[in-house]
């Protein structure tokens, strides 16, 4: 049986595609700071991120776990220009929540997944160019893109594939309860982003390594690009 682990697996994002995952045959392990209900293993952080990486490999070497798909689902925006006063205290937030989490995932990547296997990471397609409102944010997701541009490079199982999904926004909860005002309808379904990770974990559709792919949706109707 296929196996992907999803780190930030009881978010959001991280929810729908451990749901899609397990409902279409694989062995799922929710990385997360709380239980997932859905996956067949769950193991909880700390916030403690170094001693969290070593739980997370100890439980994958006692599970014998040999990973077809590694997916980092976790991350968080914050908002704020150069001129903020707690500014610093954004970056350090931002780079806790989208700088570690993809490296960790990575790090558990280089070590656990097959070869040939699949690592997907979460960047931005708004860090593909100036995010002067949004520094922090922005920052640490062009981290994230030059961390998938690396691993294309060298650090990965043989004839794995990195890539990274650059969603413009996701129809979550969260975006709908702070954006109640906004078009629905241009916003990418978490579905739908779960899907098309299965195809890609099946060799279908997948994209060459080190690829960026924006995700638009626009009218209901969503595009997955190479930018």
């Amino acid at each position: 049986m296929p196996s992907a682990l999803v780190y930030g697996g009881a978010g959001q994002l991280g929810d729908a595609i451990v749901r899609v995952f397990s409902e279409n045959g694989f062995d799922t392990f929710c990385v997360d700071f709380r239980e997932s209900s859905t996956a067949k293993v769950s193991i909880c952080l700390t916030g403690e991120v170094q001693s969290d990486v070593d739980k997370v490999a100890e439980q994958l070497t006692n599970e014998k776990a040999s990973l077809d798909v590694v997916i980092c689902a976790a991350g968080g925006w914050a908002g704020g220009d150069i001129k903020s006063k707690d500014i610093l205290a954004g970056v350090d937030k931002m780079y806790k929540f989208n700088i570690q989490s993809a490296v960790a995932c990575s790090h558990l990547a280089s070590h656990y997944l097959k070869e040939g296997g699949l690592l997907v990471l979460t960047g931005a397609a708004a860090a593909t160019g100036p995010t002067p409102g949004m520094i922090a944010y922005g920052i640490t997701k062009a981290a994230t893109h030059h961390l998938i541009s690396s691993l294309a490079e060298d650090g990965l199982p043989k004839d794995a594939v990195v890539a990274g999904i650059l969603p413009i926004c996701l129809d979550t909860q969260t975006n709908r309860q702070g954006m109640p005002n906004a078009n629905f309808d241009d916003w990418t379904p978490l579905d739908t982003v779960a899907n098309m990770l299965l195809k890609w974990s099946k060799n279908e559709d997948r994209p060459e390594t080190g690829s960026l792919i924006k995700i638009t949706t626009k009218s209901k109707e969503t595009s997955f690009e190479k930018v």
